[in-house]
């Protein structure tokens, strides 16, 4: 299996598609790992060069708690860009893996045509955006954990299977502890916007974690388009792929 070397944690990584396409790197969210795109890799490995990876502590990316802060998300990234051949990309992001896309755009503006947020703020930091955070420990508690708030209600009813698949994608996450809430993670939007790299803000009705309005306030903030897909809960990108890619592929042609 391939592996980069990040900072001496070792992060797993698997390509599709040509090499020398113009290249996507999409970043999962707290609930998921590489295994989480599969409905994305067949849809975009047909024209694009397609990577995705495990976060250190995910999945095959065995790190210990205490290296598991955000503040090594945009290293990781290029480390892995790099054992993949790859000089610039478009990043994908979902939940957790915003704050990958944010701080790559920020602190690797070279490396980056692109960042889409799917379903999150990722490391930008506004009064809105820390107040939901401060909440969100106890929403999730109150809910029996994240796995109960990653999807809607609505999907697990009409797709059962899809429910299930989640969860086990998620279950391999068994040594995953990361830290996104410390305020060295965190980026301003004035920051984000003076990178000049394009921003995409998704969000969905029907999320608890990042409600539209949250979503609303960061898309403003770092001046970037929203787009709003309704009926999806957290994680549009599984709950509503189709939907989600039609997103992804009109943010591409945007940016050329």
């Amino acid at each position: 299996m391939p592996y980069a070397t990040s900072e001496e944690t070792s992060i797993y990584y698997d390509t599709y598609g040509e090499l020398g396409r113009p290249a996507i790197v999409f970043a999962h969210g707290a609930g998921g790992n590489a295994a989480s795109w599969w409905q994305q890799v067949p849809v975009f490995s047909a024209d694009h060069h397609v990577v995705v990876f495990d976060h250190r502590g995910f999945g095959r990316s065995s790190c210990p708690p205490e290296r598991q802060s955000a503040v090594h998300f945009e290293a990781d990234v290029g480390a892995v860009m790099d054992a993949a051949g790859i000089d610039t990309a478009v990043i994908v992001c979902q939940s957790m893996g915003g704050w990958t896309g944010v701080r790559a755009a920020v602190y690797r503006t070279d490396r980056v045509r692109g960042v889409l947020l799917g379903n999150t703020p990722g490391a930008v930091r506004n009064d809105i955006t820390v107040a939901n955070m401060r909440q969100m420990a106890e929403r999730l508690a109150e809910a029996g954990g994240l796995i109960n708030r990653a999807y809607a209600a609505e999907f697990a009813a009409r797709n059962p299977a899809g429910a299930v698949l989640y969860r086990q994608i998620s279950a391999f996450n068994t040594q995953a502890r990361p830290n996104i809430r410390d305020d060295s993670v965190y980026v301003e939007p004035t920051v984000v916007k003076a990178s000049g790299v394009p921003f995409l803000v998704l969000s969905s009705d029907l999320d608890p974690l990042f409600p539209p309005a949250v979503l609303a306030s960061v898309a403003n903030d770092i001046g970037a388009p929203l787009a709003r897909v309704s009926g999806a809960g957290h994680s549009t990108y599984f709950e509503k792929p189709v939907e989600f890619n039609a997103v992804v592929r009109e943010f591409l042609d945007s940016i050329g």
